[in-house]
């Protein structure tokens, strides 16, 4: 499976050049960098003159559990391979996923007390 996040104000320049974004989609399932190096886990294209509509990760087998998070035009991964070097960026990002699963919880709860009652 791959993950791919599009930053939703870079879509025109994405529709004129739809063989770059093609090109860095084949490029970031494969974990290959724009600059067509080993890249990280999850990369970053531009396309056109847009500096990174386009954020890619790494293709994984279906069955190999992955926890995604989207925040500030950026994506990360949770427990494997997880590429930021960041210490505080990465404790901020974690807090908001626990912050998120909480609310996750928080909902499943009252769906079982909806559905008990």
């Amino acid at each position: 499976m791959t993950t791919i996040t599009i930053l939703n104000h870079a879509w025109h320049v994405i529709e004129k050049n739809q063989q770059q974004f093609i090109d860095n989609i084949n490029a970031g399932m494969s974990g290959i960098d724009e600059f067509r190096g080993r890249g990280r886990y999850i990369n970053n294209y531009s396309i056109g003159n847009h500096s990174s509509p386009v954020i890619v990760s790494q293709s994984s087998h279906a069955d190999d559990p992955r926890l995604l998070l989207t925040y500030g035009n950026m994506m990360t991964t949770f427990g494997f391979r997880n590429d930021i070097n960041n210490l505080e960026l990465r404790k901020k990002l974690l807090k908001i996923a626990r912050e998120i699963i909480r609310q996750e919880a928080k909902e499943i709860k009252e769906l079982e007390d909806k559905i008990n009652s």
